[in-house]
């Protein structure tokens, strides 16, 4: 009975340490953003979906290549035109694109890659037929590159990874800080995670951390920046609840909005359920949350329980009053409308490639139609904090400016440092920490030294 277990106990770490071969995960990430491009699936929902008959490690190592692919999808794209005379077909150019991006990084030898790629081609009975174009065009990249990348030296696209309406989008209302918006966009994001205030302390969660020698520094009230990113399997106390992961410039949310015990609160757009968690973990309140997506309210709860937490999650379009209001005014409302996201594209790199130039004005008026729908339910003297993941200012400071504009009974109050009336964060990465010492939880929510790009405005009901 012994070696029977033992037998299965070898066999089981065989497995967990199995890698799928480098062909197969090409053949997968190839796969994956032809289904993205052909039938417009999100990265986001692409990788929550992808792989899912793997183990966690092969997973990782394809969600790891399609992270590649999109970084430098723009560099693929040119080198693709430059190196093949007529335009492949889409399941080529799906493999052509995943291989160029491969073959130019650190994470595979380059030959390797080639000969790997073309047994990707192999694989598939519409592409194997081109399993040479992919072995001479692979070749030709690695022998050429110096040429290569002069040419596209200048190429802005290349560059910054985005197209061009979206560049000069940011360069027309950033024409000091575009150029630095737009690198670290196109740079890995950091991993930033909130203590749970109910169960932890953040000096205490630090000395978890040193204790593991893992290297992180606090840049926040609950912000915890590791200085190596790992698998939300591999964070200490994760699964208890001790931790989430969750940008510190959305944490400041909970802290601008700030409800009085016992409040009534409202989370308008909750999914994932960062912001509603965290409003749970520092105050004694009550909070509603709403999520238009029933696949999403799914994280809400998920999130929920995993740190212990209750809130009255309802799956509703928060505009649409009758499908779920019960006639209840709220002291507080969180309203992070639906946006470009364009502040956050480091984290999701597909972002500038599948909004067009009228999506900022057309999510605009959405973000509109929250505001008026969600206004009458703010009782008097009562606050709403109005928060967009956009640095666009159609989805910022002129959607507020027409707000207050059109509302008589609703004033902006002074947020930050600098006491402003509204709050644009452009994404910022610098060495800093924060000190508990010089702050607490009462004094101005400070910007944190990391984070992404964000807007805030705190309204309030004057009558």
């Amino acid at each position: 009975m012994p070696e029977k277990n033992s037998s299965t106990l070898k066999a089981q770490n065989i497995a967990a340490r199995r890698q799928l071969p480098l062909c197969m995960l090409i053949h997968k990430a190839a796969s994956a953003r032809l289904s993205m491009v052909q039938q417009k699936r999100a990265f986001a929902e692409t990788l929550e979906t992808v792989g899912e008959d793997l183990h966690s490690h092969e997973r990782a190592a394809l969600k790891s290549i399609l992270y590649l692919c999109e970084r430098t999808r723009a560099r693929s794209q040119a080198l693709t035109r430059m190196l093949v005379a007529r335009p492949p077909k889409p399941q080529v150019q799906a493999l052509l694109e995943t291989a160029l991006s491969l073959v130019y990084s650190d994470a595979y030898p380059q030959f390797t890659v080639v000969s790997q790629a073309v047994e990707a081609a192999r694989l598939d009975r519409r592409t194997e037929r081109f399993a040479g174009l992919v072995n001479a065009v692979l070749r030709r990249a690695i022998r050429e590159k110096d040429a290569l990348f002069s040419q596209l030296a200048t190429n802005l696209e290349v560059i910054f990874n985005a197209p061009l309406w979206w560049i000069e989008r940011v360069k027309d209302a950033y024409p000091d800080d575009w150029r630095s918006i737009l690198e670290l966009a196109a740079q890995k994001p950091p991993l930033t995670l909130r203590v749970n205030r109910r169960r932890s302390t953040p000096e205490d969660y630090l000395t978890v951390l040193r204790n593991a020698g893992i290297a992180a520094r606090r840049i926040g009230p609950e912000a915890i920046l590791l200085e190596k990113p790992r698998p939300v399997e591999n964070i200490p106390g994760f699964g208890m609840g001790l931790v989430s992961v969750q940008d510190a410039g959305t944490q400041m949310a909970a802290h601008l909005l700030a409800p009085q015990p016992g409040a009534e609160v409202l989370d308008a757009c909750a999914a994932p359920g960062g912001k509603t968690a965290h409003l749970l973990e520092l105050f004694d309140c009550n909070v509603t949350a709403l999520e238009i997506d029933p696949k999403r309210i799914k994280l809400i709860e998920a999130t929920l329980k995993r740190l212990g937490l209750q809130a009255d999650v309802r799956c509703a379009d928060a505009a649409n009053l009758a499908a779920w209001w019960q006639g209840q005014c709220f002291d507080a409302i969180l309203l992070d409308a639906p946006c470009t996201a364009s502040g956050i594209v480091r984290r999701q790199p597909d972002i500038p490639w599948t909004r067009r130039p009228e999506d900022p004005m057309t999510l605009a008026k959405t973000q509109a139609r929250l505001l008026n729908a969600l206004w009458p339910l703010v009782k008097p003297g009562g606050k709403l904090l109005f928060c967009t993941c956009s640095i666009f200012p159609e989805e910022g400071t002129e959607q507020i400016k027409a707000f207050l504009k059109q509302t008589p009974d609703a004033k902006a109050l002074p947020i930050g440092r600098n006491q402003s009336l509204m709050m644009t964060l452009i994404p910022r990465e610098e060495i800093g920490s924060y000190d508990e010492d010089e702050k607490s939880m009462k004094d101005t929510v400070d910007e944190p030294a990391v984070h992404d790009g964000f807007f805030y405005a705190l309204l309030q009901k004057t009558v």
